[in-house]
């Protein structure tokens, strides 16, 4: 997996992934933000034509990164599911069967509309947020609650602008480590994007062409 990139925050290794992924080296711990599971579906009731592949691409990437890490636990950050339960959300849960031996929690986002006791049937420890030193995972890091550590959150899908020499722009999605709090991408393969702005000195890396690079200078 040579398009990764390895980083160092608050003296932690942390390796981000083209797939939109993030690993805590030390901790064994991969966090993925905004999958948004069962939206596919979700459209396609309201006939609206969306690839029923997408469900599957999503699972398809996060066994992948399950292949190459072997992650003692993985950490969701809210937004693993878009709405009400579908058949996109059974096959969800069958695929949760499949790694019984990994520890899954989801920080609960503004999507996630089914019970705590729904999610934790599933096989998924249901949190508000989860602090780890020297870090706290949620969905919206303006819910963050500590002010020791460093919020790691997911919820916007943010993306930055990039010009060409050809004057052409390009919007691509990005992880944003700020003064204050990290950014994740939306890990789902059929989310939007937000572009964000962002301060002098802040750390931007960038996901282009299946690659992830430092695009910090370039802002």
């Amino acid at each position: 997996m040579k398009e990764r990139l390895q980083i160092i925050i608050k003296d932690q290794s942390l390796i981000l992934f083209p797939q939109k992924a993030l690993f805590w080296e030390e901790q064994k711990i991969l966090v993925v933000s905004d999958v948004h599971f069962g939206k596919a579906g979700h459209f396609r009731k309201h006939g609206i034509a969306v690839p029923d592949t997408v469900n599957a691409n999503n699972i398809q990437r996060l066994d992948h990164l399950i292949k190459h890490l072997s992650p003692q636990k993985i950490l969701f950050l809210g937004d693993l599911f878009h709405s009400e339960m579908n058949a996109e959300v059974e096959q969800f849960k069958e695929w949760r069967k499949s790694h019984a031996n990994i520890e899954m929690i989801l920080t609960i986002g503004n999507h996630d509309i089914l019970t705590r006791f729904q999610y934790e049937k599933m096989g998924l420890q249901c949190v508000n947020q989860y602090e780890m030193k020297p870090f706290v995972f949620m969905h919206d890091e303006y819910d963050s609650t500590s002010s020791e550590y460093y919020p790691i959150a997911g919820h916007i899908h943010p993306a930055v602008k990039l010009s060409t020499k050809g004057r052409q722009r390009m919007y691509i999605p990005c992880f944003y480590f700020g003064k204050t709090h990290c950014m994740l991408p939306a890990f789902g393969s059929f989310t939007g994007n937000y572009r964000i702005q962002p301060a002098q000195n802040d750390l931007v890396y960038g996901v282009v062409e299946e690659r992830v690079i430092d695009i910090s200078p370039l802002i």
